[in-house]
C-alpha cells in the first residue's frame, strides 16, 4: 500500500512539473513572440519615419520650387506693368487724335480712293493759310424748298455752272398753326453742293452756312445767310486751289 502511495505522489509532481514546463515554454515563446513584434514594429516604424522624412524634404523642395516660380512670375508681371505703361505712354504720345487724327482719316479716305501719295504730298506741302483769292463774291439768291414746294428758283450755280446749289428747310407756319409754303429760317436747313459729274456735297445746318467745295482746281468759298421770305442768300468768292 505504502508503495501505491508514492507512485501517486511522484505521478501528481510529474504532473505538476510537466505543468509548469508547459506554461514556461508557452510564456517564453509568447516573449519571444513579442520580442519579434517589437523589432518588427520598430523596424517598419524606422522605414515609415524615413519615408515621412523623405516625402517632407520632397515637399519642401516643390514648396521652394513654387515659390521661386511665383516670384519669377511676379517679376515678370512687374515687368509686364511697366511695359504696357511704356507702349500706352507712347500710344497717347505717337497715335494722333482730335483734329489730327481727322486730317489723317481723310488723308486715308482719300488714298483708298486711289489719290496718289505724291498727290496728296502735293497738295499737304502746298497748303496754307494765306490764299489767294478774287475778292469778288458772286451773290445770287434762290427758294427754299418745302415738302410744300420745289420748282422755279430752287437752284443757282457757280463756277460756270460746275456747281449747282439746292436747298430744303421746314416748312413755316402761321399764327394758327397752319403749314405755309416757304421754309422756317430759324429750323435747319439741308444744302447740296451738286458738282459737274454728279458728285454730290451735303451741309446741314442752321443759318448762317460756310462751305468750301473745291472743283476744277479752284476753291469755291461760300456763305449762306437768311433772305426775303422763302429765300436764301449766297455769295461765292473763287480761290486758288491749293
Amino acid at each position: 500500500m505504502s508503495l501505491g502511495l508514492h507512485e501517486r505522489r511522484a505521478k501528481r509532481r510529474r504532473k505538476f512539473w510537466w505543468g509548469v514546463i508547459k506554461w514556461l515554454v508557452a510564456l517564453a515563446i509568447i516573449g519571444a513572440l513579442g520580442v519579434k513584434a517589437y523589432y518588427t514594429g520598430s523596424d517598419i516604424a524606422q522605414r515609415d519615419l524615413v519615408a515621412e522624412q523623405e516625402k517632407t524634404a520632397r515637399l519642401t523642395g516643390e514648396l521652394a520650387e513654387v515659390n521661386q516660380s511665383v516670384t519669377d512670375l511676379q517679376a515678370q508681371l512687374d515687368s509686364a506693368k511697366l511695359s504696357a505703361g511704356d507702349w500706352q505712354k507712347k500710344y497717347e504720345t505717337d497715335v494722333p487724335t482730335g483734329a489730327l487724327k481727322e486730317v489723317l482719316d481723310i488723308a486715308s479716305g482719300k488714298l483708298d480712293n486711289g489719290v496718289g501719295m505724291e498727290r496728296l504730298r502735293f497738295l499737304i506741302e502746298s497748303a496754307q493759310n494765306e490764299r489767294s483769292c478774287d475778292n469778288a463774291p458772286v451773290t445770287k439768291r434762290f427758294f427754299v424748298g418745302t415738302d410744300l414746294y420745289s420748282g422755279a428758283n430752287d437752284s443757282v450755280s457757280f463756277a460756270k455752272s460746275a456747281i449747282t446749289i439746292t436747298a430744303k428747310g421746314q416748312s413755316a407756319k402761321d399764327a394758327s398753326g397752319n403749314v405755309e409754303a416757304w421754309y422756317d429760317s430759324a429750323q435747319p436747313l439741308s444744302v447740296n453742293f451738286t458738282l459737274i459729274g454728279g458728285k454730290n456735297i451735303q451741309e446741314s445746318g442752321k443759318l448762317p452756312i460756310h462751305r468750301s467745295v473745291v472743283v476744277n482746281n479752284a476753291e469755291y468759298r461760300f456763305s449762306l445767310t437768311e433772305g426775303p421770305r422763302g429765300f436764301v442768300i449766297i455769295s461765292g468768292d473763287r480761290c486758288d486751289y491749293p
